[in-house]
């Protein structure tokens, strides 16, 4: 999933988590918390940085390019275990609701990239990948030039279940923060 769908995704987690827990929170609070959540929606992400300045390329699929999801910040338990320590520690229900976005919305993330991709679930067990439908495959995005890359990619990604999960995501988002 691109990261508009991950932050969408993170948005709709800190919403809902704030609508179950009813935090005694000012709006400003509340507010920052939504923010905090589109972030960690899209926090594990930032290993693309990494990727980017590693291989030097844009590519971030196929032959010789490691996947991002091969780093410690694609690791759910690490993520788990920062937000329950941020929970538990907490004095007050601002940082106890931020400690569980710290997990829910790094687990949305994964939760998401499941879907096609696949995620190391079992790290630091197992460095096997789940995927609800198998497509960690090998796959080459091609073009020369940044917008034949971005052409094929285009091509590729929109024949992943993912791609229409992302639109359906990102406009219920949309309509909530509208009502908000």
């Amino acid at each position: 999933m691109l990261p508009p769908g991950h932050i969408a995704a993170g948005f709709l987690t800190a919403k809902a988590l704030l609508h179950f827990i009813h935090p005694n929170l000012s709006v400003a609070q509340q507010q920052s918390l939504l923010c905090w959540g589109m972030f960690f929606g899209a926090a594990p992400d930032l290993d693309l940085i990494y990727n980017f300045l590693k291989l030097k390329s844009y590519r971030i699929a196929g032959k010789g390019a490691p996947s991002h999801r091969k780093y410690l910040s694609h690791a759910p338990i690490l993520w788990l275990i920062a937000g329950l320590t941020v929970y538990f520690l907490a004095q007050d229900d601002y940082y106890r609701t931020f400690g569980l976005l710290i997990w829910l919305g790094s687990w949305t993330h994964f939760v998401l990239d499941s879907i096609d991709y696949g995620i190391m679930w079992l790290w630091p067990f197992s460095t096997k990948f789940y995927s609800l439908r198998n497509r960690q495959a090998d796959v080459e995005i091609g073009g020369s030039s940044f917008i034949g890359y971005l052409w094929s990619f285009a091509k590729i990604y929109s024949k992943a279940l993912t791609f229409y999960l992302e639109i359906i995501i990102i406009i219920s988002a949309l309509i909530i923060f509208m009502r908000y």
